[in-house]
C-alpha cells in the first residue's frame, strides 16, 4: 500500500459552507445551504419532540451506520422548535419539518427539493394529531431515510463530478474499462492487467480505492463466498502491510452486510463489512460493489477502504461510497 497526501481543497469542498447563490429550476436565486455533513434538522415543537413523535423520528434518523467499527448514527440530528425556523435555519442542507394543523383534513408527507436554499432537501410532514403524525412517520420510515441518504451521497457525487481527476480516469477507462468520479486529491498507486489501484494518504487518515476483475462465466458467479474469497485473494496479492509477511484480508470478528442492489440498469451486489490484517494490527470498515461484465466474461469489484485509528468514520466512507456508486462499465 502507497501513501499519499490529499488536496485540502477536496475537504473544503465537502466541509465547507458559503453564503454564494445559486439559481432555482424556476429562476429563483437560492443561496447555498449551511450545516455540516450528515447533518438534519428537526423542526418540531418541543412537547412534540419529547414525546413519542421524537422518539420515533430519532430512531429513524440515528439508525446505527452499516459496518464500522464504532458505533455511528446515520445522522446526526439537531433539534429546533418552529419558533426558531428562522431564514438561517432555512438555509440548512437537510430539513425534516413536522407540523399540527388541526384544520388539516388528510395526514401528508412530502419530499421537496431547493425550498429556500441549493441543494437543499425537504422532509415536510403535516397531519390534525400527533397520533396521525406517529403513523405518517412509521408508515414512511424508510422512504424518510432514504431520500435524506440518497441526497447526501448526490452531493457528494456532485463535487466529485466536478472535480474529477482526469488522469485517473483514463487509467480506469484503458485499463478497467470503467468510469468512476474520483476527484483530485487521490494518486495513483499501481495498475496492472487485473488491478488497479488509488488512495489518499494524510498522517491522521488512509483512503484507498481498488478495482480488481476476474473472469466469470454468468451472474450465479456474483455469490457472496466467491466475492469474499476473490476479495482476499487480491488483497493477500496487492494490499500488504507495514510488515513482510502481513496483508489484509476480511475480518472474521463481524459478518459483512450483503446487499442486491438494481442501478443503471444493472445488478449489483454491495458488501459492507470490516479488513484487518492478517500477521498485524491495523483494520477498518470497507464497501464495494461487484457487477458481472458479460461483454467480457469478468466479475469487477470496486471498492473503497478506510484506516482511521480512533476516529468517527462515517463520513470518510461516505465519501468513498459515493464514488463507488458512480460506477459504470464501458
Amino acid at each position: 500500500m502507497r501513501y499519499f497526501s490529499i488536496l485540502l481543497f477536496v475537504l473544503l469542498l465537502l466541509s465547507g459552507c458559503d453564503t454564494t447563490v445559486s439559481t432555482s429550476g424556476s429562476g429563483r436565486v437560492l443561496p447555498n445551504v449551511t450545516g455540516g455533513a450528515g447533518e438534519v434538522l428537526v423542526v418540531m415543537d418541543k412537547f412534540i419532540w419529547e414525546g413519542q413523535t421524537g422518539e420515533v423520528l430519532q430512531d429513524i434518523l440515528k439508525k446505527e451506520f452499516p459496518a464500522l467499527p464504532q458505533s455511528e448514527p446515520q445522522f446526526d440530528v439537531i433539534h429546533i422548535t418552529a419558533a426558531s425556523f428562522d431564514n438561517l435555519f432555512k438555509y440548512h442542507r437537510s430539513v425534516v419539518l413536522v407540523t399540527i394543523n388541526k384544520t388539516r383534513e388528510e395526514p401528508a408527507i412530502r419530499f421537496r427539493k431547493d425550498v429556500w436554499a441549493k441543494p437543499q432537501i425537504l422532509v415536510q410532514i403535516e397531519a390534525a394529531s400527533i397520533k396521525e403524525v406517529n403513523e405518517l412517520i412509521s408508515d414512511n420510515n424508510s422512504k424518510i431515510q432514504s431520500f435524506l441518504i440518497n441526497y447526501d451521497r448526490r452531493r457528494i457525487q456532485d463535487v466529485f463530478l466536478a472535480s474529477k481527476d482526469l488522469a485517473i480516469q483514463k487509467m480506469m477507462a484503458d485499463d478497467r474499462h470503467i468510469r468512476l468520479s474520483i476527484p483530485r486529491g487521490y494518486n495513483i498507486d499501481m495498475s496492472d492487467d487485473v488491478y488497479s489501484s488509488v488512495s489518499i494518504e494524510t498522517p491522521e487518515y488512509t483512503q484507498v480505492l481498488h478495482v480488481f476483475e476476474f473472469p466469470a462465466k454468468d451472474i450465479s458467479d456474483l455469490s457472496t463466498s466467491n466475492l469474499l474469497e476473490q476479495r482476499n485473494i487480491f488483497t493477500e496479492k496487492y494490499v500488504k502491510g507495514p510488515t513482510e509477511d502481513s496483508y489484509m484480508q476480511v475480518a472474521n470478528i463481524y459478518p459483512p452486510d450483503v446487499y442486491d442492489l438494481h442501478l443503471n440498469g444493472k445488478e449489483i451486489v454491495e458488501i459492507r463489512g470490516l479488513w484487518e490484517l492478517a500477521n498485524g494490527f491495523m483494520g477498518g470498515p470497507f464497501v464495494s460493489h461487484s457487477i458481472f461484465d458479460e461483454s467480457r466474461g469478468r466479475i469487477i469489484t470496486v471498492e473503497g477502504f478506510l484506516y482511521y485509528p480512533n476516529q468517527k468514520k462515517r463520513v470518510k466512507i461516505r465519501q468513498l461510497e459515493a464514488i463507488i456508486y458512480s460506477l459504470e462499465v464501458i
